[in-house]
């Protein structure tokens, strides 16, 4: 199975029957549904990346209108909606646990990973906090289908054709400024907020966490011992872009993480989104300005300016745009997530922000964006294609996050921030 094909799970598990079909369809347009049923398309993902998503889908439901009686009333055409339905699932049954180093590493993460964290955002009424300009799908349904699994039935968004420009990346930096600001430590709307596994013992941070466990402990070994660069694509890829200094680079990027954390530890906190690439920040076609959010991450304390990083190179890590396109955007979000802090009369250091958005990039991304799945697989062109790929975004993020690894900047008194 590729990295993008869909997850092992059947639909049939986040299917509804049709008297629930109906009664969800009916709430949803308004009016009372009958002889609903369903018809539903696999909407390809990156399994392998994604330990609580089972699978997604587009379903399509028809049926006709009920009269008050529950009897047809005659109304004019079929009943039409279209639903975005995620399956999620307990980390015990994710594929890709298998691949982690040893059993308690195993153990850890299953005890841990908050898979129902997507739930627990629209339980927690997030919907009421986001500033004007953002919002999230409407969720019909949650199907619980077992004590490992349960489907969202949410809101199908029409996105705009239209790829991202210059202006959007402005517009989701200032509203996800806002959005920080509102969510700073200490904040009176985090009181609601859902509360992570607290069964693990933490090294600090949930960034912390993640960045031992999948950089430190998974790429670094492989870095180190140069098994990576032995590989025919990796090679071929290293040699084609003529970048013979990026393993040695790579290293001391990773010999820097720790000091890193701890400074980016020390920064003021807030409770980002997460993961915020333009992946997770639709644009949808009917509605010019608004950004819907999905696929909220990490649910812990993060440095200011973390969501910076993901709206970066959220699409160059996908292949949808090249790593040349990255000064420009960087250009464009810093000063506008700025302009967003300062629109909620948050106290910002700008170099603290900066500290904070590239930091959390180089920990988060800049030595975990090679394709090392691609090194199980036997080598072809697209295969050194997407690795080449790869090794220029990792390039252009270890020299943007250079700039933050030389000094440390001036720090707010403590508590000023909160």
């Amino acid at each position: 199975m590729s990295a993008h094909q869909q997850g092992d799970e059947p639909f049939g598990l986040a299917s509804l029957p049709p008297v629930a079909l109906a009664e969800v369809t009916g709430a949803a347009v308004g009016r009372a549904v009958r002889a609903a049923s369903a018809l539903a398309t696999a909407i390809p993902y990156d399994y392998s990346g994604s330990p609580a998503t089972a699978g997604l889908w587009r379903v399509e439901v028809s049926g006709r209108y009920a009269g008050a009686a529950g009897q047809d009333d005659g109304a004019p055409g079929p009943v039409r909606y279209a639903y975005f339905v995620k399956l999620l699932r307990h980390p015990r049954r994710w594929p890709g646990l298998a691949y982690l180093p040893d059993q308690a590493t195993r153990d850890e993460f299953v005890n841990f990973f908050p898979w129902r964290f997507e739930l627990d955002m629209y339980e927690c009424g997030i919907a009421a906090v986001l500033p004007e300009g953002m919002r999230v799908p409407q969720l019909h349904h949650v199907k619980r289908a077992d004590e490992d699994h349960l489907a969202l039935w949410l809101e199908c968004i029409p996105e705009r054709d239209a790829p991202w420009d210059l202006g959007d990346y402005r517009h989701a930096a200032f509203l996800l400024g806002r959005l920080a600001a509102r969510r700073r430590e200490g904040a009176e709307v985090n009181r609601l907020l859902p509360a992570m596994p607290s069964d693990v013992p933490l090294i600090g941070s949930v960034l912390r966490y993640f960045t031992d466990r999948r950089v430190l402990r998974g790429v670094l070994p492989a870095l180190r011992e140069g098994r990576i660069w032995d590989h025919p694509v990796a090679s071929a890829a290293l040699a084609q872009a003529g970048d013979a200094a990026l393993p040695a680079d790579m290293l001391a990027l990773a010999g820097r993480l720790p000091g890193l954390l701890d400074q980016l530890d020390r920064l003021p906190q807030t409770y980002a989104h997460g993961d915020a690439s333009p992946q997770n920040l639709l644009l949808p076609a009917s509605e010019p300005g608004t950004l819907v959010v999905i696929d909220w991450g990490f649910g812990s304390l993060l440095p200011i300016g973390f969501d910076l990083g993901q709206l970066l190179v959220g699409l160059a890590h996908a292949g949808k745009s090249g790593p040349a396109s990255l000064p420009a955007i960087d250009a464009a979000i810093f000063p506008a997530y700025l302009d967003g802090l300062a629109a909620e009369d948050y106290p910002a250091v700008p170099s603290q922000v900066r500290l904070g958005y590239l930091g959390g990039l180089a920990a988060r991304s800049a030595l975990s964006a090679l394709p090392l799945e691609l090194l199980s697989r036997p080598p072809d062109r697209q295969a050194q294609a997407e690795f080449l790929a790869r090794l220029r975004l990792t390039r252009t993020m270890i020299d943007l996050t250079a700039e933050i690894t030389a000094a440390e900047p001036d720090f707010l008194p403590a508590g000023s921030h909160a």
